[in-house]
């Protein structure tokens, strides 16, 4: 039966087309202006009236911290006010000249920093010794309250976790990923304290913050609800946010936004106006002293805009894509490891997305917690779909992080392949967990290699490992090539060999795991298989031509892979190229006459792949020719005779 291969690509995040920006989380900087601007009315009851003053204590605004600068801010009023800033406060006062309205706010430039915390060493939890001007914020408020719900739950997640980072991270996760956002309920409209969210597992940002905050209270560990603006991609505008800062003893505060998961960094649309004790203070409060008039209070206006970006973030982090099958037959379930690499000398939490994928059979969004240069793994189990059964499909799984770094990997899927069940698929995922939580076998060096660098799909690839224990003991292990295990034993000081043979029909990464009950260390070797190359003739322009007379003829060549040494021969004529990259299309244009393509166009096409095996391939374009004598075709036989 033949089968054709074709390109399937199941998207599961697509970009909308839009000329705003998705979010600013890759690049080093935004700057943006920040209006906020309000108004007090005055009803004047009658003639007799007297105002000894007006004043509007505006508490939203922003200020400077190690991520936020404030490039400048201008207060303004109409009517004049005496305009006092403190570090917590603008404070405006009237005392005369009043009419019948107020209008006062500010305008400021802020730049906030794209940057990690900088959380380089281990904060040991639970915490033994705080500074008492903290202490406030390990207590119970108003909406940030505490019971006993909320402290059996936190002690749950932590269980016997000894680093605050972590301690941090996995309250802020759990809270994510098991308390809906939810604008339909009555949280939308008024707030809702920490236990009445816990106990109906849905809110909005300032409620998974304030639930945030008591669980990691009811552990003595002190956390501040921040208010601000944030840039959203829902309506493409930024919008009033809430978000949490967390203390870390000779670290400061460092923030945790659990609402868009960002745990320890914060993309740099977040700007920061408001720090307190619980959710429910407000923005603003007013106090005056008069008779005959009435005071009517507006809301704040607040409108924010770009004005300028900085370049790309360098990143923080190395992603790898790893099918554990790089074929399967239709309805089979993958496991893909999505392996990660922290860059930083930093604690740095990405937020990993899938965003391409034949099927997934759980959400496609999970965030990881990396020690700094730490590697780890995130794991998801890609669906194959069911297809014609003549084909054979391939599919890509992707990936990207917060910041914008991506990977990839491939699958190929059809009828003609293995089959690969759920159950399978998910035990070796609940397996990998597992291992994870092991130390490194670090008593063993391993040092392993494959038999060539490149290989044709069929070929047998033959992977060798060299084993040394320079442990003072006897060691013993399970040593798995893939799916392939035996039992191994290595004396103290010795070295041994191990080969494995490997049928390579598509490139693949081979996971080599030495294992015992308390130990792990993981090995990959690379089979790279380069496809057998096929050079494609298309687009003949034109399709018909005249018998008589000088012609123009054009067409398009491509490769699927790359080639060198290319070379097209024609009776009357060649063209050479050195390099033909696998993503190019050269169009090749011949000078000829109409009674030379009778008999259609044919040429010769020779070329090497990338090992230097050497191809020679006959091909022929058919070319309508018109207007043909008499003789044309008895000619025309008679040169092909010879």
């Amino acid at each position: 039966m033949k089968r054709v291969l074709i390109v399937l690509f199941l998207i599961l995040i697509s970009p909308i087309v839009n000329a705003q920006a998705e979010n600013y989380n890759d690049v080093q900087y935004v700057e943006m202006i920040l209006k906020i601007n309000s108004s007090i009315g005055i009803d004047y009851l009658d003639d007799d009236y007297k105002i000894d003053y007006i004043k509007g204590d505006l508490s939203f605004f922003p200020g400077n911290d190690d991520r936020q600068t404030v490039i400048s801010l201008t207060p303004f009023s109409s009517p004049e006010a005496n305009v006092q800033q403190t570090d917590g406060e603008i404070v405006y006062t009237w005392s005369d000249g009043l009419e019948r309205s107020i209008n006062y706010g500010y305008e400021a430039k802020i730049k906030v920093e794209n940057d990690v915390a900088r959380i380089e060493e281990k904060i040991k939890f639970p915490l033994t010794k705080l500074d008492s001007v903290v202490l406030e914020y390990t207590q119970p408020s108003e909406f940030i309250d505490i019971n006993s719900k909320i402290e059996k739950k936190a002690n749950e997640i932590v269980g016997t976790e000894d680093d605050l980072y972590s301690v941090a991270f996995k309250l802020a996760k759990w809270t994510n990923e098991n308390i809906e956002y939810n604008l339909t309920t009555l949280t939308a409209e008024v707030v809702q304290p920490s236990s009445w969210v816990l106990e109906n597992g849905e809110g909005v940002c300032d409620e998974l913050t304030n639930l945030f905050i008591s669980l990691l209270r009811s552990i003595g560990v002190p956390a501040r609800f921040v208010s601000g603006m944030v840039y959203s991609n829902v309506n493409y505008e930024w919008g009033t946010h809430g978000w949490a800062e967390v203390y870390f003893p000779g670290k400061g505060w460092v923030p945790f936004d659990v609402t868009f998961g960002e745990y320890g960094w914060l993309d740099p649309s977040h700007i920061k106006l408001k720090t307190d004790v619980d959710s429910g203070s407000p923005t603003a409060k007013y106090s005056w002293k008069s008779s005959g008039i009435d005071i009517d209070i507006g809301q704040l206006d607040i409108d924010t805009n770009l004005v300028g970006t900085g370049p790309k973030e360098p990143g923080a982090v190395e992603i790898e894509v790893i099918p554990l099958k790089s074929t399967a037959s239709f309805g089979s379930y993958i496991p893909v490891e999505v392996k990660l690499k922290n860059i930083k000398s930093s604690y740095f939490a990405p937020k990993i997305v899938v965003t391409k994928a034949p099927g997934l059979t759980e959400p496609n969004v999970k965030s990881i917690l990396l020690k700094p240069k730490e590697e780890k793994s995130l794991y998801w189990i890609a669906e194959i779909p069911r297809a014609d059964a003549d084909y054979t499909y391939t599919t890509t799984f992707e990936v990207n992080s917060m910041y914008g770094e991506s990977a990839e990997g491939i699958i190929k899927y059809g009828d003609r392949f293995e089959s690969y069940s759920k159950d399978w698929a998910e035990s070796f995922v609940s397996t990998q967990l597992d291992r994870e939580k092991k130390n490194t076998l670090s008593e063993i060096d391993i040092m392993c290699s494959a038999d060539r660098e490149l290989y044709y799909s069929g070929d047998e690839a033959v992977v060798t490992c060299d084993l040394f224990n320079k442990d003072a003991d006897n060691i013993e292990f399970n040593m798995c090539f893939q799916d392939s295990c035996e039992k191994i034993k290595i004396g103290s000081g010795e070295t041994i060999n191990k080969t494995k043979s490997f049928d390579v029909d598509e490139g693949i990464r081979i996971p080599i795991i030495m294992e015992n009950n308390e130990k792990v260390k993981y090995y990959y070797v690379n089979l790279n298989v380069i496809p057998i190359p096929e050079v494609k003739i298309s687009n003949l322009e034109p399709e018909e031509i005249d018998y008589k007379g000088s012609v123009e003829i054009s067409f398009d060549i491509s490769s699927n892979t790359d080639i060198k040494n290319l070379v097209i021969t024609f009776d009357f004529d060649e063209r050479t190229y050195d390099t033909f990259k696998s993503n190019e299309v050269k169009t090749v244009t011949i000078h000829t006459f109409g009674s030379q393509l009778l008999n259609d166009l044919k040429f010769e096409v020779s070329y090497e792949d990338k090992l230097g095996k050497k191809y020679v391939e006959q091909k022929a374009l058919h070319v309508n020719v018109v207007n043909v004598p008499w003789y044309g075709g008895i000619l025309s036989w008679f040169i092909g005779l010879f």
